[in-house]
């Protein structure tokens, strides 16, 4: 016997079936769950539907929900693997960089309805001390990515409502931190130098050796300069003696 969230599974995916279109008694649902899981879809990745354009996209949606009905009841975890499916959409062909703005898109979302958690200051840190031992981890809202495309230059273009800054973007690969800081979910870029220090905080090594990771990368890095702005993002909490939170 199916278990409730087996006919929740089921019934979903019913509704995103082309074999069920004629079925008068699961029409009028199919035809209000697919347009809320697109409109939720929409919502999700408002600038990849501002680069795709409203009817494109809304085309781009329906195949994708097709092929991958929600699964969950929460609005927010609409196209999860939303990145991942622009890679392989035909469509998305002229625009090779929209998976990886999808998928900076989907790490706002991340962050933003991530747990919460005690956010370390400087004063906070200074108070641990900096010793070899010293660890700390990455806020729970804290995520950072490694992009092939300037997807948080695309991003921020858009967001800002300022298209036309798309013809002077640097064409190069990008690094950001995503973070969350006062209730508010704020995109930075990360020098190399930066992704390696991050990268190390969530691996769980010392901050001591995060730092030397950081310095291998770049050792002409203002390391305090760094630091500081990691810290004023909110980057980070507290960590227990195996790096994970307390």
């Amino acid at each position: 016997m199916h278990d409730l969230a087996d006919f929740q599974r089921d019934f979903s995916a019913a509704l995103f079936s082309a074999e069920v279109a004629g079925a008068a008694a699961l029409a009028v649902h199919r035809n209000s769950g697919a347009r809320a899981a697109i409109d939720a879809l929409a919502a999700n990745y408002p600038v990849v539907r501002a680069l795709f354009g409203e009817e494109p996209f809304a085309a781009c949606a329906r195949s994708y929900l097709q092929a991958h009905p929600p699964r969950d009841p929460r609005l927010s975890h609409v196209g999860a693997s939303f990145a991942a499916f622009l890679g392989t959409y035909p469509s998305a062909g002229d625009l090779p960089w929209i998976g990886d703005v999808a998928a900076l898109e989907h790490l706002w979302l991340e962050s933003l309805f991530a747990a919460d958690a005690v956010v370390l200051d400087g004063e906070a840190l200074l108070a641990l001390g900096l010793d070899d031992g010293t660890k700390v981890a990455l806020h729970p809202a804290t995520r950072f990515a490694q992009f092939a495309s300037p997807a948080a230059s695309i991003w921020r273009a858009h967001d800002q409502g300022d298209p036309g800054a798309l013809e002077t973007i640097d064409w190069r690969p990008e690094a950001v931190i995503v973070t969350r800081h006062d209730q508010t979910v704020g995109i930075a870029p990360l020098s190399a130098a930066g992704l390696a220090f991050v990268g190390a905080i969530a691996a769980s090594h010392t901050m001591v050796a995060a730092a030397e990771a950081a310095l291998a990368v770049d050792p002409g890095l203002d390391l305090s300069a760094i630091f500081g702005a990691l810290i004023d993002a909110g980057t980070f909490t507290y960590a227990t003696d195996d790096g994970s939170l307390s």
